[in-house]
């Protein structure tokens, strides 16, 4: 390929032979392309819009804040999109089958790393979010999605400001005209009240939600909200009429029997109990609360040990098992019927609900049974390889700190910690830095564990603005590799809090130490790593032009180490080292200060998957340029393919039609192209509204086809011809 090539036109392909369009329309039903257009439309890859600052890309919590807010303000026309994405923020993703194929709801994630500081930043957005869901086409994911975002304002701000949002969106519900819609809506968001426990917040509204769901069928919530508020009579005929509506032979919800045996009525729940089926979700854990509290022992141990009946389930137990807890179900199973799951290994329950047990007990004023569960958490701990950092901080978002900190005094006690992971995270929340630290530097069992669990603790005491102590933890970190220093780039990241948090003089103190050290590094390797890490924790902490020197500097020794041709040269090894810190301008700069035969690397494609990544098309379009004169064509068609899309995906058609243009140049010097790298272009030109050329380029390079390959030549142009449609 050479950039003097000439561009062919696009009227230069052969003119393809087709029906006229009202054929093809007869051949393809609205309802087919209609699905398909919409399905394209909500995965549009729109975010970012804009390159984001590379103090946002390089921080996570930053970089998922700014994603919400341009969720919370984006157009009408992404409704589909940002469908699919707020389900993804708000809506766990069940396990349908084998372990590990669910997905928890990304906000989870995201509460869990929120530093407090930023807490009312995030609330704002909420407000605006819970906005924008009501503007959502499907009323069901809409409902869904406010009572989802009702659990974590509730969270942020408790129980006031969940139950304001639910009874705006059942005020806005009950308003609607569309009858069957409005009963959807208003179900899910009864849904939502009872699982938050916010039955009483809506009792205003109960008598003009029973008028609207009476003609309707039957609803299991508002039965349950009833029974919540002290309306027995009316939530017993409701569930009565809800019983009667069950078809024979059919799964009886597990809620509805709770729900009798909550009312008292143990001969009717006994009597649909036949029909229920063992299941480890959260309806089940609260039918086994429910028959716990109805005294009814003998049920309850059967139902207990039946939910864990289906291993796959058995290892996948939360919902169940919190939800049992949740509703007042009985803390003593957790250590009398809690099974011993033979899996990938073992999997031991009790270490998981220890601590939750424990709470439950102290809030039910069990002193002495809690401190027993406590001692078990603690056995546990010291006994085996557990996850304690996680358990502890879970704890705490639990609301069982007592419990948690009653149980790392005991391992402290103990000395668990010379042999137990220290919970650096947990000890930092609970200002114990210092009782931990001398296990930290003592372990020695993974040498780059111990490299990893220091650079946590110097962190976690930057962040506690004790500078003296982080510097100290970095300086005596070893080295990970022969050829990189951890203890610069510790520094870099210490000196990056400090900046973060305004305390510039610290910051600026530990860089310049950081770049001493770096200055007396004998290995010019080691020491062009050393000065790349500073530069990206200069960019972390929005010290650009101080970034763009030191980077300067890594390149400069970078370029001067040995030239082995086998072995990865020194600036691309630190421009992926950019890369993976999300720093792409820095990463393109230093790419550039390589031979052209670079450009010919398949690594590139990692810059341009990371600048499509932080909004950065400049970049990509960049790379692409130099790929198209100096690159293997193939990784040119695959990159201008995904250029072009982006720009699709952020309505900038002009631009993405040019990238095709050059893609098409490439074919048609190819004699005979790769069908999977010229099938997207196809798919792109019929996407941009050119479907005349998508037509053309499937004409000239896919006839004639075998017969292995008639299935997907006609998906492609079912695909030309839904756009065509489109676009009349």
């Amino acid at each position: 390929m050479h950039p003097l090539f000439k561009i062919v036109p696009i009227f230069s392909l052969a003119i393809a032979t087709s029906f006229p369009f009202s054929l093809v329309q007869a051949q393809i039903s609205n309802q087919t392309c209609q699905t398909l257009l919409n399905n394209e439309r909500s995965y549009a890859d729109w975010y970012p819009v804009k390159p984001l600052p590379e103090t946002v890309a390089t921080d996570a919590v930053a970089r998922q804040l700014d994603e919400l807010q341009a969720i919370a303000v984006s157009p009408s026309s992404l409704d589909l999109a940002i469908q699919q994405e707020l389900g993804q923020w708000l809506i766990e993703k069940p396990d349908p089958g084998p372990p590990d194929t669910g997905a928890p709801a990304r906000m989870d994630a995201l509460l869990k790393a929120l530093p407090k500081s930023q807490k009312p930043q995030l609330t704002a957005i909420f407000d605006q979010l819970a906005n924008r869901i009501e503007k959502l086409p499907s009323l069901t994911l809409r409902a869904e999605m406010t009572g989802k975002l009702a659990g974590y304002y509730q969270q942020l701000q408790g129980n006031d400001r969940a139950g304001l949002l639910l009874n705006q969106a059942i005020a806005k519900a009950l308003k609607s005209t569309d009858v069957q819609g409005r009963a959807v809506q208003l179900t899910k968001l009864l849904d939502a009240v009872v699982d938050l426990g916010l039955s009483k917040a809506i009792v205003p509204q109960l008598p003009q939600i029973e008028t609207v769901l009476s003609p309707s069928v039957p609803s299991l919530s508002l039965a349950r909200v009833y029974a919540n508020t002290n309306q027995s009579q009316k939530a017993l005929l409701l569930a009565d009429r809800l019983a009667k509506a069950t078809p024979a032979g059919q799964i009886v919800n597990s809620d509805l029997i709770a729900l009798y045996l909550q009312l008292n009525q143990l001969s009717r729940a006994n009597l649909y109990f036949k029909r229920t089926f063992p299941d480890d979700d959260a309806p089940y854990g609260r039918l086994v609360a429910a028959y716990d509290r109805a005294k009814q022992t003998e049920q309850a141990d059967k139902l207990f040990k039946d939910g864990f009946s289906v291993v796959h389930r058995g290892m996948t137990n939360d919902h169940f098992l919190s939800a049992y807890l949740k509703a007042g179900g009985n803390p003593d199973r957790l250590f009398t019927g809690l099974p011993t799951l033979e899996g990938v290994g073992v999997i031991d329950l009790r270490s998981d609900y220890s601590l939750p047990a424990a709470g439950e007990y102290r809030r039910r004023n069990q002193p002495e049974k809690a401190l027993r569960a406590i001692a078990q958490f603690v056995q546990l701990a010291a006994s085996r390889n557990l996850r304690l950092d996680d358990l502890l901080m879970t704890a705490i978002s639990d609301g069982n700190l007592l419990e948690a900190k009653t149980a790392f005094e005991q391992l402290l006690a103990q000395n668990a910690f010379a042999k137990v992971e220290p919970p650096i995270s947990f000890a930092a929340e609970i200002n114990a830095l210092d009782a931990i630290a001398p296990f930290v530097q003592r372990l020695s069992k993974n040498p780059e564990r111990r490299i990893e669990l220091l650079q946590s603790l110097a962190i976690a005491y930057a962040k506690q603005n004790q500078p003296n102590k982080a510097i100290s933890i970095a300086e005596r970190i070893p080295r990970q590799r022969p050829g990189y220093s951890s203890a610069i780039d510790t520094l870099g990241q210490v000196a990056t809090v400090f900046a973060k948090s305004g305390q510039k003089t610290p910051a600026q103190m530990i860089f310049a130490k950081a770049l001493s050290l770096s200055s007396n590094i004998k290995e010019i390797e080691t020491r062009a790593e050393a000065y790349a890490a500073i530069a990206r924790a200069y960019t972390n902490a929005g010290e650009t032009a101080a970034a763009e020197t030191t980077r300067q500097t890594a390149v400069k020794w970078a370029l001067s180490s040995s030239t082995d041709p086998n072995v990865i040269s020194m600036p691309s090894l630190i421009s992926q080292e950019f890369l993976s810190a999300n720093q792409v301008e820095a990463a393109w700069k230093t790419l550039q200060e390589n031979s052209q035969d670079a450009y010919k690397d398949a690594s590139i494609g990692n810059l341009v998957s990371t600048a499509l990544a932080v909004g950065n098309l400049s970049i990509v379009q960049q790379v692409v340029d130099l790929q198209y004169s100096y690159g293997a064509p193939e990784l040119f068609l695959a990159q201008a393919s995904q250029l072009a899309k982006a720009y699709l995906d952020r309505d900038r058609p002009e631009e993405a039609i040019k990238t095709l243009e050059r893609a098409v140049n490439v074919l048609n010097n190819q004699k005979k192209p790769n069908v999977s790298l010229l099938l997207p272009i196809v798919r792109l030109y019929a996407k941009a509204g050119r479907i005349d050329v998508a037509r053309q380029l499937m004409t000239k390079f896919l006839n004639p086809i075998s017969s292995n390959d008639v299935s997907w030549r006609q998906e492609l142009q079912q695909y030309v011809d839904c756009h065509q449609k489109a676009f009349l």
